[in-house]
């Protein structure tokens, strides 16, 4: 029986006849093949029978699978494609608020999830873009209800890579994120409400969403607006060797960003045991000092290890997947990093 809505992420519970037929003949008569009428649900209460959904459209093997519209109790309801008695294909997800019909999703579906591209609006936030297994996952837009927006990759539903932010306040951040936080190279800009214009910008180094090593400086006036002609002039400060300062600094940030992704990411479902045995041997060779990271010359050496020979081209293809073209020659690497950056050129291998 259908007993509750199809609640996005959730597999759909399928109809059984034994429960609604009174014998063998009627159950064989009943069995569903092809194009059919309506056919309503029910379940048993101390009353008697109640309905609890209906559905119209095309079976196969008793399930739905085709076309087909199906519509819960509670007023939800499904209008799409349909394979083996779950979501799949393209579909749109209906859900009964106030006494009235509001489209929640709308895009593809694989296994009952929201998979591939579509747009979801739910709790005054729509989101425009791909998806995996239920949740935002590839590239895509976000408008949030305080007036927000964010635009760019998402992971495992939270802003993840590179992304741009555009604040309900006026300030705008471009740059790299991980699990929903500014982490890494990225640039804010800060907006004043007074002059209506951006007056100040920071280019650096972001831990946990917080500004921790770059520069502050201010924005060149604004031609089209007058107001911006007369910036409020940052403090002069004088730091001894301020190169030396930040270089350290953002050194150490990076160096302890890499120790922390390595003890989250888990390359079990990328390599065999074998496969993840010889990248750990020919990384502990070439990392004699035991840092727990090599430098980008270094990587080279424990690519040569396994028998790969990527060329400068390649190398950049790697900096840019694993977020570190910026950092160029300054870059280091963790254990999973190299393993990620192996499994990522063995296709082009």
């Amino acid at each position: 029986m259908v007993a509750s809505a199809p609640s996005v992420g959730q597999p759909l519970p399928q109809p059984n006849p034994t429960r609604t037929l009174g014998s063998n003949g009627r159950e064989k008569l009943a069995y569903k093949q092809g194009e059919r009428k309506t056919v309503f649900f029910s379940k048993k209460t101390a009353d008697g029978f109640v309905r609890t959904g209906q559905y119209l459209g095309e079976w196969k093997d008793d399930l739905y699978d085709g076309k087909g519209t199906l519509e819960a109790d509670d007023g939800t309801r499904y209008v799409g494609s349909w394979k083996a008695g779950r979501r799949c294909g393209v579909g749109t997800l209906w859900i009964r608020k106030e006494g009235k019909l509001v489209k929640q999703y709308a895009g593809q579906w694989k296994d009952d999830y929201q998979e591939g591209r579509g747009v979801q609006t739910l709790g005054g936030v729509t989101y425009n873009g791909e998806w995996s297994k239920g949740m935002r996952h590839g590239v895509g837009t976000c408008s949030y209800p305080d007036g927000g927006v964010y635009e760019g990759e998402w992971f495992n539903d939270q802003h993840h890579g590179f992304g741009v932010y555009d604040f309900p306040n006026g300030d705008h951040f471009e740059g790299r994120w991980v699990e929903g936080k500014k982490e890494g190279q990225g640039v804010h800009f800060y907006f004043n409400q007074e002059k209506r214009v951006h007056t100040k910008r920071y280019d650096g180094e972001w831990v946990d969403g917080t500004p921790k090593c770059g520069v502050y400086t201010e924005m060149p006036p604004d031609p089209q607006v007058p107001a911006s002609q007369a910036p409020e002039p940052l403090p002069h400060l004088t730091v001894v060797d301020p190169d030396g300062v930040v270089r350290e600094s953002i050194a150490a940030i990076r160096h302890e960003r890499a120790r922390h992704r390595a003890k989250r990411v888990s390359l079990d479902e990328h390599f065999t045991p074998e496969e993840l045995e010889a990248l750990e041997v020919a990384f502990a060779r070439v990392d004699a000092e035991e840092k727990g990271c090599l430098s980008i010359a270094e990587l080279g050496a424990a690519f040569s290890q396994v028998g790969m020979d990527p060329s400068e081209e390649e190398m950049a293809t790697v900096l840019a997947h694993l977020g570190k073209a910026e950092e160029g020659g300054e870059a280091v690497f963790t254990f999973a990093e190299f393993a990620q950056a192996a499994d990522f050129l063995s296709p082009l291998a």
